[in-house]
């Protein structure tokens, strides 16, 4: 069922041009122009060039004045005039009816984007409408204090829904909260299409003294999973070590590197004994690309992606633009990623931090900070390997939400 968004956008004249973009690429239309419908202030745009960006398929049946459009998503029917719409045969109520238009089947945007798990937003400013594919609309965040799923389930879900979450990195703990704390908040995650991945992670695991607590916690997590059904299993193991913060990286640097390396490893040889199909997911900073594996010339960060199913690049800078800012900063491993066929999330953070104040949203609000990701997203979006964004922490997410009250 198509579920309800705010794409109602500001009503203007139809002589006033409308842009398109999806993942990043303005659409040019030949025939006939997306525009705002007066009466009912919903963005009617021609159903094919959208859907078809998307990668779904479209028929049109001139008898019944019938368009479908179809991807693994769904499958969705709409008639000409009509305001209700089957989405996999159920009836969902349109915006605005179909119309045609120049020959042309127009379409409420909701309708399309929403049938095939796109994102939209507004860009006010360039009377833009950014649409961002399903497999690139990924916003996730991190829960460090596991124990939130238990005093706060609902209002995390909630938070998730409100904020379009599409996964939550949850901190798993073998002794608290219970194991039905975390089977009940995994299955109601899933039953509303979010992903949990399971978190863990210390500067000090690169001992090889500390890896012990890895393998455990490997193990244990392996153990939940086994012991639970389908729809309440982690989707993955999500490691956040970041060895770069303990006093030994400024004396010796490269000894650092070798045993961060040594870790990786040996977190790679645990998961494959321990469960294939579970995905590996590593943070790590921007600036890891600027240096390279110990005795040669090769990026550490390739290094790392090679290892990884996915990475999230902590791309900590609170401007999307600008030499300094998120995109610029991502953009080599962005582009190593897309080289490597591996995927990456962008991040960014809502703590206070101890560097600089532009190294974090914590001094911001939570529109502007929307207002530059959705310009990170129009730019890094063409790129293969990007697949979304994730905001840290849940914690601090929603003090930043409540102080623009």
């Amino acid at each position: 069922m198509l579920t309800s968004v705010p794409l109602f956008f500001p009503v203007y004249s139809l002589n006033t041009e409308l842009g398109v973009a999806v993942n990043g690429e303005k659409i040019v239309f030949t025939d006939a122009q997306p525009y705002i419908d007066e009466q009912t202030s919903s963005t009617m745009v021609p159903v094919r060039e959208i859907a078809e960006k998307l990668g779904a398929k479209v028929e049109w049946n001139p008898s019944l004045e019938q368009v479908t459009f179809r991807d693994q998503h769904a499958t969705t029917l709409l008639t000409i005039g009509q305001k209700i719409a089957s989405v996999d045969g159920m009836q969902v109520e349109l915006d605005a009816p179909a119309v045609l238009k120049n020959d042309r089947t127009m379409v409420p945007l909701r309708a399309v984007s929403e049938s095939l798990g796109a994102d939209v937003d507004w860009v006010g400013e360039r009377n833009l409408v950014l649409i961002t594919s399903a497999d690139k609309a990924q916003r996730s965040t991190w829960i460090w204090d596991s124990k939130l799923i238990e005093t706060d389930g609902d209002s995390i879900l909630e938070f998730a829904a409100n904020q379009k979450l599409t996964a939550i990195y949850l901190r798993y703990e073998k002794t608290y909260p219970a194991q039905d704390v975390y089977r009940n908040f995994i299955r109601r995650a899933n039953e509303h299409g979010i992903k949990v991945e399971a978190l863990a992670g210390q500067s000090d695991w690169i001992y090889e003294d500390k890896h012990i607590y890895i393998k455990q916690w490997i193990a244990a997590v392996t153990q939940y999973n086994a012991s639970v059904g389908a729809i309440e299993r982690f989707q993955g193991f999500h490691f956040d070590i970041e060895p770069y913060t303990l006093g030994l990286w400024k004396t010796n640097q490269t000894w650092v590197l070798e045993r961060w390396m040594a870790t990786i490893r040996f977190i790679e040889s645990e998961v494959k004994s321990t469960d294939r199909s579970m995905k590996l997911a590593f943070d790590i900073p921007f600036w890891i690309n600027t240096l390279t594996v110990p005795g040669s010339s090769y990026s550490f960060s390739a290094w790392l992606l090679e290892k990884a199913d996915s990475v999230v690049i902590m791309a900590y800078r609170n401007k999307a633009l600008g030499s300094n800012g998120i995109i610029a900063v991502a953009k080599s491993i962005i582009l190593e990623a897309a080289t490597l066929k591996k995927q990456a999330v962008i991040a960014v953070d809502t703590l206070s931090s101890k560097e600089a104040d532009y190294t974090t949203f914590y001094k911001s609000n939570s529109s502007l900070m929307e207002s530059e990701l959705k310009q990170v997203k129009e730019s890094l979006s063409p790129y293969p390997s990007y697949i979304g964004i994730a905001i840290h922490d849940y914690v601090r997410w929603i003090d930043l939400l409540n102080a623009n009250r």
